[in-house]
């Protein structure tokens, strides 16, 4: 069953995964720069926050920002489908939530806890059909402990519900982000599916993106928390599988650039005060491997002055030999 409408969304073979507070408005743009075709997805919006709050940045989007996907969860199937309307005008694929492993939301019914419910599961799959005429998809994980891995006949309901596409994490939620992704057992799924499958879970280089597609057999990758620090890295991935050339990564002068234009996004898009502090959680990835990163990241996260954040940033810049802590 190959939707073309959904083969064009993941043409490129690449997509953002969605990470709560992480793929703002902000990260989504910056990885559009590089890549034009990649299928962007939002940070995961709640359904029950929806019923309440429409105006909200997390749904911003700009023109380019196609193709996108807006992640929603929740566990009530009326207002699965409520929020599937109401983003319909916004989204080209709505997808559902049913791999987050965080407590406060599996004790809530959502996220992986809907992998121990898969008849509910089904039925969200079905109220977001009926609130959308755009594709839905779903994302999970193998399954919710080791001895609970119901991907494959998870996977196969969700189809059957309507889903179109499909994102697997190849980690259990016991394991949260520990360990390492089981890329082979995710090639159970691809073969029992009719639908296009994207594999998730510790791709952060070309070269580990080469083996999940090999070992898990999958249509694709979806690039999560790899992509922290250097937003080209799902271009210089769709780049190498288009044409075999694999790019080198960007220098730490590149990366420093990007740091300050992510700074001065947020800062655009929350103001000063909010914004600092919230690309906080983005400098050890920006400075990672330059020496003393450590001791300038401690400094970095308390520093409330932009102008004092820019000083540190372009001695780093300026001279690659120079630890930055004279501005210290």
């Amino acid at each position: 069953m190959q939707n073309n409408r959904v083969l064009n969304l993941i043409k490129s073979k690449v997509s953002l995964a969605p990470m709560a507070g992480i793929t703002d408005y902000v990260l989504r743009s910056m990885v559009r720069k590089y890549s034009p075709n990649c299928l962007l997805t939002t940070e995961m919006i709640s359904s029950e926050f929806l019923a309440q709050v429409k105006e909200t940045e997390i749904i911003k989007r700009d023109e380019n920002h196609s193709p996108i996907s807006y992640q929603i969860s929740g566990h009530k199937p009326h207002l699965m489908n409520s929020a599937a309307k109401f983003l319909n005008n916004y989204a080209d694929m709505i997808d559902i939530n049913m791999g987050c492993p965080v407590n406060k939301v599996v004790k809530g019914q959502d996220g992986c806890a809907l992998m121990r419910n898969p008849s509910l599961a089904a039925e969200l799959v079905k109220a977001v059909k009926d609130g959308t005429d755009k594709p839905v998809s779903v994302k999970f994980r193998l399954g919710y402990t080791f001895d609970e891995m119901n991907y494959v006949e998870f996977g196969q309901k969700m189809q059957e519900a309507g889903a179109e596409f499909i994102t697997i994490h190849g980690r259990t939620r016991s394991q949260f982000y520990s360990g390492s992704a089981d890329w082979k057992l995710i090639k159970e799924l691809k073969r029992n599916v009719d639908v296009p499958v994207f594999a998730n879970g510790d791709i952060t280089s070309i070269d580990t993106a080469i083996q999940c597609l090999e070992e898990s057999e999958a249509d694709g990758v979806a690039i999560g928390r790899g992509i922290l620090g250097d937003p080209t890295l799902i271009y210089r991935i769709e780049h190498y599988l288009a044409v075999g050339e694999k790019l080198e990564p960007p220098t730490l002068s590149e990366k420093i650039e990007m740091l300050k234009c992510h700074l001065d996004e947020e800062i655009s898009l929350r103001g000063i005060n909010i914004g600092i502090k919230f690309v906080r959680k983005f400098y050890p990835y920006y400075i990672a491997g330059i020496k003393n990163a450590a001791k300038i990241r401690s400094v970095l996260v308390v520093e409330e002055n932009y102008d004092k954040i820019i000083e540190i940033l372009n001695s780093l810049n300026e001279n690659k030999k120079n630890t930055g802590l004279a501005l210290l």
